[in-house]
């Protein structure tokens, strides 16, 4: 626990005490609260989701009423806590499950504490329930077999983040950085794209650390995420990406606000609530609005018709759809704006024909280097990747019969991965985490 309190505040030492107060609030609050106390759990909800409100999205509300009420008031100078959405989550889940009785209070303040502040996913999740490592807090079962397969797992996700995911973000920030004037629509196709699977690496290696990590001491973090970009619709692509978001949405939203059981009319309105909210947890922005939105209308779009049809098509038209489809949806996610004028100027982009000369503009912008990254990332994220790796494995399992050599080369393997990746990270500054943000 101690560990993991010193990592965070070796960040943001000021906002430690930050978390420790709603820890703390929350656990003198807990024994009213499993005692079914409703005012002992709002006092709890209130605590814990005020900082949140006030610092990620206070600013947001002065825009508005700023824009739509044509106010002067200044923004507030507030730098947000790393991580703090998916620990106020977490928080959360703790609170509503204990009044709900799902579990136990927890009568050890510091194992409360380990909960909230335990390092391997406290600043970019994922998201993990108390009821799913309860018993881990009581009693870790770390094992040497374990901490074998943390350790590749951690690599794994490490060269994810440090040679793919880093690597095509300078493809993004060269080009967002770019005078817009100069973007073809080739290129803001080059730069949607990089995004797309950019976000991915960039979310996934963090998670696979993150599971890593705690496989290592003994905790086991449910998965994260699973071959987003092998879904043959919308529906399927968001039961394989950020899982553990998707579960807290649907656990405390959606089904509390009745799911699909109260009519057609108010489970359409149910989603559109659900994904504007999910939305706005990712970003204090109308963007992110309008891109939760979107999915929300292509969600219901898929339940009410388009998923029978789909289900009917050849798996490659299902794919391309479902990819053009997410390409498109995080193209309204890359730009952070409060503009909607500027959110569709960037998006007509993508359609407005204007061209200019691919190789060109790509050989401009100093990304040739890059572009390699680019193509084993798309390959490695998309179904081609699953039937290389096939291949992978029957030409292995062919020649490598004897499993002590094969578990021996592949350990070889993942120390070579680490070490490319501490060069990587010893001769590059540039090293950005998306998800800090949230």
């Amino acid at each position: 626990m101690a560990f993991s309190i010193a990592f965070y505040a070796s960040g943001e030492p000021i906002y430690v005490f930050l978390i420790a107060a709603s820890v703390s609030i929350t656990y003198f609050l807990s024994r009213q609260i499993e005692r079914k106390n409703t005012f002992a759990f709002v006092t709890a909800l209130i605590v814990v989701l005020l900082p949140l409100g006030v610092f990620k999205y206070s600013n947001f509300v002065i825009d508005n009423i700023n824009r739509f009420f044509h106010q002067g008031f200044s923004n507030l100078d507030l730098v947000m806590p790393i991580g703090i959405s998916f620990y106020t989550f977490q928080i959360l889940t703790y609170i509503i499950d204990l009044y709900k009785g799902q579990v136990k209070r927890q009568n050890n303040i510091g194992l409360l504490t380990l909960y909230i502040f335990f390092f391997p996913q406290l600043i970019a999740g994922p998201i993990v329930k108390y009821a799913d490592i309860e018993h881990s807090l009581r009693s870790s079962n770390e094992d040497w077999d374990k901490i074998k397969e943390g350790t590749r797992r951690f690599i794994l996700g490490l060269a994810k983040k440090v040679i793919i995911a880093n690597q095509i973000g300078y493809i993004v920030d060269q080009i967002t950085a770019t005078d817009f004037n100069r973007v073809s629509t080739s290129i803001m196709w080059l730069a949607s794209i990089a995004f797309t699977v950019q976000l991915y690496f960039d979310f996934s290696g963090y998670s696979d650390m993150a599971i890593g990590l705690g496989k290592i001491f003994g905790f086991e973090f449910k998965e994260n995420f699973n071959s987003p970009y092998h879904a043959l619709s919308v529906t399927e692509f968001w039961r394989r990406w950020h899982i553990s978001m998707g579960s807290f949405f649907r656990d405390y939203i959606y089904i509390p606000l009745g799911g699909s059981k109260k009519g057609k009319l108010r489970w359409m309105v149910n989603i559109l609530i659900v994904w504007a909210v999910t939305g706005l947890w990712h970003g204090a922005n109308w963007n992110f609005v309008a891109w939760g939105l979107y999915y929300a209308i292509l969600l219901m779009v898929e339940k009410l018709f388009l998923g029978k049809i789909l289900k009917r098509c050849p798996k490659i038209i299902s794919w391309i759809y479902t990819f053009f489809i997410t390409v498109f949806g995080w193209t309204l996610f890359m730009w952070d704006t409060n503009s909607f004028h500027y959110m569709i100027t960037r998006i007509a982009r993508l359609f407005s024909q204007k061209n200019v000369v691919f190789p060109f503009s790509v050989s401009a912008l100093g990304l040739n280097a890059n572009m390699i990254y680019l193509f084993v990332g798309i390959i490695i994220s998309t179904p081609i990747g699953k039937w290389i790796a096939n291949q992978i494995r029957k030409l292995a399992g062919h020649f490598t019969k004897d499993k002590l050599a094969f578990a021996i080369a592949y350990d070889v393997i993942m120390v070579g991965m680490f070490i490319i990746c501490v060069i990587f990270l010893v001769g590059e500054t540039f090293n950005p985490f998306i998800y800090f943000r949230f």
